[in-house]
């Protein structure tokens, strides 16, 4: 039995009951509705006297008075945005994208050029009415309202999350500024998406990309990008990584040969990647045809990596009848076979150039050739069975 809820009744009623048999009374309180949006701290304050008057509001900024009485708060809401633009800074009448340009001017000088391109990549998901909008007027809801409609036509959580966190680093700008006093992006919050099965390549169709790649046809562009996958899948270098390696660090005449090089993070930044005797072949053969400073300036397809990947890459999958698997799935099957085959997890966290066992890479293991050469030496089982399977094409 449910009872009153008003403290001078508190009379047993019905569950169902609206009303209160006793006292009359309606059982559900009425939420009145906010009236007004509550300004940001620092900007001003507009406030209504009693009393029936035809001018009941008038506007305050930092202690004084806008001067005179107004009939709306719209009105004195108006009073105080002249009073800001006297009294603020330039900033506070920046809109969305003008706060953007005005962070990634000074954020993007310490950036690699992927992080510029993928603040840039989230920035672009932005719709124009917002960027147009008064950025200390762009609250919560309406990048929640932006990620919602996004994820809702299958964008990926993670892309998602890398949205937010462009908001969040807009709202900190602002915050320095004073212009905000909140990070309004931690009320943002990112829809979990069922999260991809991991892609990578089989025994038998590296085994077919292995048989193009020592086919002879050294001229051919099938040919030389098979030799290209196959140092991607034994190095698990990103492919900007591979075509911005420059030939200086390519140490072929090492008692052990390795490559030093990588970008991106800091535990991936010029990492030792000793070079595994199936691949060693095909970097003698770009290293001995390069015609600039690149390991790859030698190459007859396009040395850029997104021509590559739409042209080159896919053109090779095709020709071979290989079902299309994007090229970072190169860098997945490595990371696989490599902890299939046994390899010292710390090593393979150097070789792949990740940040986890940040502090035992950073303070307890040095870089040496030699012992990361023994561990990927532990992939010649694996190597193997590609001779098999090479032998069967």
């Amino acid at each position: 039995m449910a009872k009153c809820i008003y403290a001078r009744c508190k009379r047993p009623i019905p569950p169902d009951g609206i009303f209160c048999p006793y006292c009359g009374r309606k059982q559900v309180r009425e939420q009145k509705p906010k009236k007004h949006r509550t300004r940001e701290k620092g900007t001003g304050s507009v406030y209504k006297l009693s009393g029936n008057r035809k001018r009941p509001y008038y506007a305050v900024l930092n202690g004084k008075s806008a001067g005179r009485m107004y009939a709306t708060r719209q009105e004195a809401e108006a009073a105080l945005e002249s009073m800001l633009a006297c009294t603020r800074p330039e900033v506070f009448a920046y809109t969305l994208e003008d706060c953007f340009n005005a962070w990634s001017s000074v954020a993007f000088r310490d950036m690699s050029t992927s992080s510029q391109r993928g603040y840039l990549t989230s920035w672009s998901y932005v719709p124009e009415r917002l960027r147009q909008k008064l950025a200390r007027d762009v609250r919560s809801d309406d990048f929640q309202e932006v990620v919602d409609a996004l994820q809702g036509r299958g964008l990926s959580e993670s892309t998602a999350k890398h949205l937010k966190f462009l908001y969040s680093q807009l709202c900190q700008w602002l915050m320095q500024r004073d212009v905000l006093n909140k990070n309004y992006a931690a009320f943002v919050t990112v829809q979990k998406t069922a999260k991809r099965p991991i892609e990578t390549f089989t025994v038998e169709e590296i085994a077919k990309i292995n048989a193009l790649a020592t086919s002879g046809a050294d001229a051919d562009r099938w040919t030389q990008t098979a030799k290209l996958t196959m140092i991607f899948l034994f190095t698990g270098m990103r492919i900007t990584e591979l075509f911005t390696l420059p030939l200086s660090n390519v140490h072929l005449d090492s008692a052990v040969p390795y490559i030093q090089g990588g970008i991106k993070t800091e535990a991936g930044k010029n990492r030792i990647i000793p070079l595994h005797q199936r691949i060693l072949p095909y970097v003698q053969f770009f290293a001995a045809h390069a015609t600039g400073d690149l390991l790859v300036s030698g190459f007859c397809g396009n040395q850029k990596a997104n021509g590559w990947r739409a042209r080159d890459y896919k053109g090779m999958l095709e020709f071979l009848g290989i079902p299309y698997k994007v090229p970072h799935n190169t860098r997945k099957t490595m990371a696989t076979n490599a902890a299939q085959a046994g390899v010292d997890q710390l090593a393979l966290a150097k070789l792949m150039g990740w940040a986890d066992l940040e502090v035992g890479n950073k303070y307890y293991i040095a870089p040496d050739v030699a012992y990361l050469a023994g561990e990927m030496d532990k992939l010649n089982a694996w190597d193997k069975e590609l001779d098999k399977s090479s032998s069967c094409c």
